[in-house]
């Protein structure tokens, strides 16, 4: 039963690191910029996203926060959750890079998608 146990935590953990690595690099955030934003050092975050050190519950915590991620899909609770403002936080700050220009044509491609995916629920009722 130990075994087991010891299985399935190292599951939950490698899912956990798993998680909080995609999550930062979804949102197209730097490791160092996450060492500022939480005050974990920047070898910190790399030695808990490859596994050599474990993420304290307080450490979770802020990075969620960063994240603007719940704390419980880092634990594995909503596997397929993806909060709605921190999806729309990237895209903010992604497009702020852009040019007015490229920003137009993200625009004209969320219109699309939008029209599209409505037409497309149309089509499966």
């Amino acid at each position: 039963m130990s075994a087991r146990r010891n299985m399935n935590e190292e599951k939950l953990q490698q899912q956990l690191r798993s998680r909080l690595r995609s999550v930062r690099e979804y949102l197209n955030l730097s490791q160092q910029f996450v060492a500022e934003q939480t005050g974990i050092s920047r070898t910190a975050i790399t030695d808990i996203e490859r596994g050599a050190r474990k993420v304290d519950s307080l450490e979770l915590l802020r990075l969620s926060q960063v994240y603007r991620y719940p704390v419980t899909y880092f634990l594995g609770d909503g596997e397929d959750e993806k909060p709605r403002q921190a999806t729309l936080h990237a895209l903010a700050r992604t497009a702020g890079d852009l040019t007015e220009k490229d920003r137009e044509e993200v625009l004209r491609f969320a219109n699309f998608l939008r029209h599209y995916g409505r037409s497309r629920k149309k089509r499966t009722e």
